[in-house]
């Protein structure tokens, strides 16, 4: 996974980096709502925990909130990106065996898009990978983890999609306020003691927050 995120980072920035025009940055917040999708928890010596609805709930608006911050080269009506969301979540629907899981500290999305403006609104998709710092106590054994803002417990897993659609409403030439409504679709394995829980996320969100351009260059 970590070899597929760095080839299409290398990719991407080798097809555009002749006909640089402006470069853009978002600082964004907002809401998510999850959908009800499996969970299997597997531990050894032990039968597996399926759960065919878990209920991750999440707090986007207390600390730590959900963020989204993102990186654009643009070419007239074209982008690439470089995004990173934090998502956290917690299991509401916990059979017996589990006593707590979430991931509090971080579903750390990285990602790589291609926007496109179409008229007054931009369409992106785009796909990379996650830091995921679990939390987990599962019959009893609790899986060792950092205090979530050094690199202890953070672990690169899975895969992740992206796809939005946004809007920006200008303040003058190098600010503005960008809405967005957008969709993830994840999985990985969260490591727990002697296992791993297969995590599977769709979310929605709806997000806003200001954004500044820069470099801009008029074009001949």
């Amino acid at each position: 996974m970590k070899h597929i995120v760095l080839n299409t980072c290398f990719i991407l920035c080798s097809i555009f980096s002749f006909s640089q025009t402006r470069w853009s940055f978002e600082l964004q917040f907002g809401v998510v709502q999850s959908l009800d999708l499996p969970l299997v928890i597997k531990q050894q010596g032990y039968p597996d925990i399926i759960i065919n609805k878990a209920d991750f709930y999440s707090e986007p608006l207390v600390d730590p909130p959900y963020w989204s911050w993102r990186f654009s080269k643009w070419f007239k009506n074209k982008s690439i990106e470089f995004e990173a969301i934090h998502h956290k979540f917690y299991l509401r629907n916990k059979p017996a065996e589990v006593d707590r899981f979430g991931i509090s500290h971080g579903y750390n999305m990285v990602l790589f898009n291609h926007g496109r403006q179409l008229g007054k609104v931009i369409l992106r998709a785009g796909v990379g990978s996650a830091f995921v710092h679990g939390e987990s106590t599962i019959r009893g054994m609790s899986y060792p983890e950092g205090p979530g803002f050094d690199i202890k417990g953070y672990r690169l897993k899975g895969l992740s999609l992206n796809f939005a659609v946004a809007r920006q409403f200008r303040i003058n030439k190098t600010f503005y306020i960008n809405s967005e409504a957008k969709i993830n679709t994840s999985f990985a394995n969260i490591p727990i003691v002697n296992g791993h829980a297969r995590v599977n996320i769709v979310v929605f969100q709806l997000i806003l927050g200001p954004g500044i351009n820069w470099c801009v260059r008029t074009p001949d």
